[in-house]
């Protein structure tokens, strides 16, 4: 029960203390005590701190794998994402998914050290690693479709550089607006040739996936374009205004209105856009995808692996990737949205209490304990 009591405050962020636990046993009517009565209250608090030392309760930050904190924005985008896409996968007359993505690999890239050796042998000195060296960038889609295969579309693999020195550090800035909505294109293209309709394509938050119009009004525009703007889209503005002011009202409205390129592409051909939420790559299968084929080639890695082996290593492991490994990644990140989906649910039926330990008229840290 405690346990239970527990978990469920942490799951929706509260401060949980002894005072809180104490008060839960009063309201479950497991102890009775006076709360105005303060040796009442301090000796209960004292059987609490006991009761909990006992089950090997701690306080602190709890060791081990945690979660990002996300702020309210990106909490609320991510149930959002869910409550959307649950049905979809839920159902039997699902429609196609699309799932796109980007990523790299470098060089000198090699599965890690889980290889055969004899901790005997004194002259098995391993040699250090090499630099990661020169990298090739690529970008693709998966299909999940109930009445075909599933499988790898629009594969684009590149380098951004004639050498190391002249690549950006991170690898999104190889790719910009303009390539990815010749890129979204073909993709759209091979979609049509498929005969594949109505289909979610699902996306990450980058910059350039979310570019709108080359004519869209930016914030370092002078004032009387940012005024140009307003009056073409029905902007009630006076002329007195600031330019920060106008911005704001701006700005605001191309949110609301205008569309990204790549949204209006896509609905042009009967599909819709759907963003993943922040910090949540793990309901992207299509990231599992990216985990095989680089194993692929990382396990073919010899100290003479030219740059140009790489690339073909590339093209022969997404070659190989078969229909049911594909829809494997899927049901994976298929199962990860559903136990989201069920903890979601769990949370909206949790009780409320009314009072948090942050409303409370005392802590663990201005009481005596028995176990500190």
């Amino acid at each position: 029960m405690v346990q239970v009591f527990v978990r469920n405050r942490r799951a929706e962020r509260q401060r949980t203390t002894a005072v809180d636990v104490l008060k839960f046993f009063k309201q479950k009517r497991i102890l009775d005590f006076n709360e105005s009565n303060s040796k009442q209250f301090n000796s209960s608090l004292r059987t609490v701190q006991r009761f909990l030392s006992r089950q090997g309760y701690k306080r602190g930050s709890r060791k081990g794998s945690s979660t990002y904190h996300l702020s309210k924005k990106n909490m609320v985008a991510c149930d959002q994402y869910v409550r959307m896409m649950q049905p979809f996968i839920a159902s039997d007359q699902r429609p196609p998914i699309v799932y796109t993505d980007e990523s790299y690999i470098h060089h000198h890239y090699k599965c890690p050290n889980y290889d055969l050796y004899d901790p005997l042998d004194k002259l098995d000195v391993p040699r250090k690693e090499k630099h990661k060296g020169r990298r090739y960038c690529f970008i693709a889609a998966i299909l999940d479709s109930p009445t075909m295969d599933s499988h790898v579309m629009a594969l684009d693999i590149f380098t951004g550089g004639n050498s190391k020195a002249k690549e950006p550090k991170d690898y999104h800035a190889m790719f910009n607006h303009e390539y990815y909505v010749t890129w979204f294109g073909k993709l759209l293209k091979e979609l049509e040739d498929l005969g594949v309709c109505n289909a979610l394509i699902v996306m990450d938050n980058a910059k350039y996936h979310k570019g709108r119009p080359s004519n869209t009004p930016k914030s370092r525009q002078s004032k009387s374009c940012l005024l140009e703007a307003c009056s073409r889209y029905g902007i009630e503005v006076t002329g007195d205004e600031y330019k920060s002011m106008l911005w704001t009202k701006l700005s605001a409205y191309i949110e609301a209105n205008v569309p990204p390129v790549i949204v209006s592409m896509a609905q042009d051909h009967g599909h819709k856009i759907v963003f993943t939420p922040p910090y949540h790559s793990d309901l992207q299968p299509i990231e599992l995808i990216w985990a095989t084929v680089k194993s692929a080639v990382g396990r073919q890695y010899t100290d003479m692996t030219k740059f140009p082996e790489v690339k073909v290593r590339l093209i022969e492991a997404f070659d190989n990737l078969s229909h049911h490994t594909i829809k494997g990644c899927v049901r994976s990140a298929e199962g990860k949205l559903q136990k989201l989906h069920e903890h979601l649910l769990h949370i909206d039926a949790l009780e409320v209490y009314e009072e948090s330990s942050g409303e409370s008229s005392g802590t663990c840290d201005d009481i005596p304990s028995d176990t500190e």
